[in-house]
Parts: C-alpha cells; sequence; structure tokens
C-alpha cells in the first residue's frame, strides 16, 4: 500500500474498519434517500384530496403528473448521475437534495394539473440525480468485503421513505389538507440538504482521482495516522481503471462495451415490471372481483415483500453477487406465472404468489441499483449508475402505458400478469450473459473479461 512515498488510497479503504464516522456517514446517505422516497409518492398519496379539490378525475391528474416525475428522474439520473463524476457527488447530493426540495414546496402554490406536472418534472430531476451518487459515494467510502451489504442497506432508504407519505396523510391531511404532505416532504429535505452540506465528506476516491492533494492528505492522516505523509507523498489508486475524466464514452471502453448495455436491459426490464404492477395490480385485483379487504391487503403485501427483498439483499448480495439477482428474477417470474395461471382460483395462492412477486421485482431493484454502484470504477461511477437508472426509466415509463393498454384489449384479467414475464425474461437473460463473463460484483470494479 505504501512504498517509495506512495500511498495507494484504494487499499487504504479497503483495509479500514467501519468506525462512528463511518457509520455517520451511511446514516445520513440513508436519510438522504429516504427523503427521496418519501416525495417520489407524494402525488400518488396527496391525488385523492387533490383530484377532489380541484375537480378533476383521477386519470386526468396521476398518469400526467407522475410521467411528467418519472421523465424528471430519468433526465436527472443520466445528467446529474454523469456530473457527479465531474464536479464530486456530494455537490450533487445537497444540490438534488435541495432542489426537490424546494420544488415539493412549489407544489402547495399549484392550482392546475399542467403547473403540477411542470413542478413535479423539476422535482424528479432532483430526485433522480441523488440516487446514483449516494451509491457512488457510498461504495466509495466502504471496505470491498462489506461494499455489497452497505450500499444495499443505503437503498434501504428509498423503500422506507417511501412507505412514509400514507402514514403522513392519515395524521395530518385530515385536519390540515393535502397541503400538509408536501410541506413535510419540503422542509425536511431542506433540513436535511444543510446537514449534509456541513458534515457529508466528499468520496476520497473521487478527490484523489480528480488531484485534490491536500484534501486527499489530510483524511489519508485521519484514517491511518502511522502513515508517513510528507510533502513528496504520491496518493495515487491501485486499480489504474479507477483514473479517469469521468465521460459517457467510458461506459464503453472494450471491458465494459458488453457489460453496459446488458445492465441498461436488466434495469428497464425490471423497472418495466415494476411499475407495470405499481400502477396497475389494485386496478386488476379489484377486476378480479376479489373483495376491498381482500385486494388492498394483497396490495399491501406486495409492497411490504418488497421490502423484505430489499433486507435480505442487503444480507447476502456481497456473498452471491449477481446470482442473487438471477434468484430474484426467477421467483419473480414463476410468482407472476402462478397469478396468470392459477392465481385467482384461490385467496391463498394468490396472496402468497403477489408476495413473491413482490419479493422478487421490488427486491431486485434495489439489488440492481447496489450492483450498478460496483460494476463500475469510480471515475465513471455515477455515469454507469445514472445511465442505467435512466435508461430503466424508458420502462418505468412504459410499464403504466403497456398496462392501459393491454386492459383496453380486453384480454382476461388474469392474463394481464403474462405481460411482466417478457421483460423479465430479458432481465433473466442479460444477468446469466454477465455471470458467464465472469462479472463479479463480490470483488472491486466488476470489469467484464
Amino acid at each position: 500500500m505504501v512504498g517509495s512515498g506512495i500511498v495507494h488510497v484504494d487499499e487504504l479503504i479497503d483495509r479500514q474498519r467501519l468506525n462512528g464516522r463511518s457509520y455517520f456517514v451511511i446514516a445520513l446517505l440513508l436519510i438522504a434517500l429516504v427523503c427521496d422516497g418519501f416525495d417520489l409518492q407524494l402525488v400518488g398519496v396527496a391525488a385523492p384530496w387533490i383530484t377532489e379539490a380541484w375537480k378533476v378525475k383521477p386519470s386526468e391528474l396521476v398518469g400526467p403528473v407522475q410521467s411528467a416525475n418519472l421523465f424528471g428522474m430519468m433526465l436527472g439520473a443520466i445528467f446529474l448521475g454523469g456530473l457527479g463524476d465531474r464536479i464530486g457527488r456530494k455537490k450533487i447530493i445537497v444540490g438534488g437534495v435541495t432542489l426537490f426540495g424546494v420544488m415539493t414546496l412549489c407544489c402547495i402554490l399549484t392550482s392546475t394539473v399542467l403547473q403540477l406536472g411542470i413542478v413535479r418534472f423539476l422535482t424528479g430531476v432532483g430526485l433522480g440525480g441523488v440516487l446514483p451518487n449516494v451509491i457512488a459515494l457510498t461504495a466509495e467510502a466502504t471496505p470491498r468485503l462489506k461494499r455489497a451489504m452497505w450500499t444495499s442497506v443505503v437503498i434501504m432508504g428509498i423503500s422506507l421513505g417511501s412507505g412514509l407519505p400514507g402514514v403522513v396523510a392519515a395524521a395530518l391531511v385530515p385536519a390540515q389538507g393535502w397541503q400538509a404532505l408536501f410541506w413535510v416532504g419540503g422542509l425536511l429535505p431542506l433540513a436535511i440538504a444543510m446537514l449534509l452540506a456541513l458534515t457529508l465528506p466528499e468520496s476520497l476516491l473521487f478527490q484523489t482521482s480528480s488531484g485534490q492533494r491536500e484534501a486527499v492528505a489530510r483524511r489519508v492522516r485521519e484514517l491511518d495516522a502511522s502513515l508517513p505523509v510528507t510533502a513528496d507523498t504520491q496518493f495515487v489508486l491501485r486499480d489504474e481503471r479507477q483514473a479517469g475524466k469521468g465521460s459517457f464514452r467510458e461506459l464503453f471502453v472494450p471491458e465494459l462495451r458488453l457489460t453496459t448495455p446488458l445492465l441498461w436491459i436488466m434495469f428497464a426490464g425490471v423497472l418495466l415490471s415494476m411499475h407495470f404492477l405499481n400502477s396497475w395490480i389494485s386496478t386488476v385485483l379489484k377486476l378480479g372481483n376479489l373483495s376491498p379487504l381482500q385486494f388492498s391487503l394483497t396490495n399491501s403485501f406486495f409492497h411490504w415483500a418488497g421490502a423484505i427483498g430489499t433486507v435480505a439483499t442487503a444480507l447476502v448480495l456481497g456473498r452471491m453477487g449477481l446470482k442473487w439477482v438471477v434468484v430474484l428474477l426467477v421467483a419473480g417470474f414463476c410468482a407472476l406465472l402462478t397469478i396468470a395461471t392459477l392465481g385467482f382460483s384461490s385467496a391463498t395462492i394468490l396472496t402468497l404468489a403477489v408476495c413473491m412477486s413482490g419479493f422478487g421485482v421490488v427486491g431486485c431493484q434495489g439489488a440492481l441499483n447496489a450492483s450498478a454502484g460496483l460494476i463500475y470504477p469510480t471515475h465513471c461511477r455515477t455515469t454507469g449508475v445514472g445511465a442505467a437508472l435512466g435508461i430503466g426509466r424508458v420502462g418505468s415509463l412504459l410499464g403504466p402505458l403497456v398496462g392501459g393498454w393491454v386492459l383496453n384489449l380486453n384480454v382476461p384479467v388474469q392474463q394481464m400478469f403474462y405481460v411482466p414475464l417478457i421483460p423479465l425474461g430479458l432481465a433473466v437473460t442479460a444477468t446469466l450473459i454477465l455471470l458467464a463473463r465472469r462479472v463479479d460484483i463480490r470483488t472491486t470494479a466488476a470489469l467484464g473479461h
């Protein structure tokens, strides 16, 4: 690690044990994604009250506004993700959280669907930019052997945050109106953004690759006071693939030429399936003649099982690598096939199958987010993660639209669950090809061979 006045910073990080400061950084990043998940779900939760206040149909508000939000997230993931490789992860995280906090407060001032759609588009840009940079900073702040686990733990913040708007709505909206949701969703991120700006450290690997010598020297002394750091000490990365300028072209160097498009297929397939189910599972279950209690509880089980899948990912992704992604995809595929063929014949079978589909599909999205942060080297990590999330958002935009198109074809309700089998099958195929190429996220930057 040290030789001839040279310090290999990546090796220094890998041999460190996490301490109180490390856990504090992880907690800050987790909270940032809790805010991200909370704001992402606001319109869906507030829609019944907004449509009643504005005298519009739910279909006139939810579809256009949510699509605008997702489109903003796609652009934010692609462009702000890439910008994080050039100006730093911390700046984009703080700026993104600030942006979606301010825009969420601006939602209170809107009075038409068009106004709300524009504001939510800008909110989405901030939301989309935060996630790839949080993933990159987490991966670069933790030792190699624990990297997959801690990246998965931080990503759980989205699931935790996504479940909170309903609780807040039940407590505040009846007395304070729908605006109360957006007050909470705006003020909390702004407070967190200030805390992040004051206390969140920049990625040491980014500082090293971008030549910030004084900052790196100070951080290295904090990590290991026994190292002989002098004015002549050079701070470098052992893995030369970690150094570079962080351009989009770096995602298609020979080692990544096939890995990158395969990862995009995985993201698009899973996100299309997930948003298809998010948008239509309640409607489909209701059309299947389930009682209100049955389809409401079954829908909840879908999301709760997804949270369990995310927790499981944190525990086993570091041991199994991409094999765990295959397990989740196959679980989701088999569960949806069961619903499409046998599910409506028994409430028990349907509930179990819906739970397993949530475990597989929603859980897999968390696994993919973590995996993308481990596949790419430091200099193009947020560019790579952002591009994967951005391309994946094409799938998320298509999910609700495909569901509506199939529903209008008047196919049997049960058979609608055949639809997500196609993108999931493509995702399984892409993952198996990566495994065949020995892409291993359990080691370091998992470049294909």
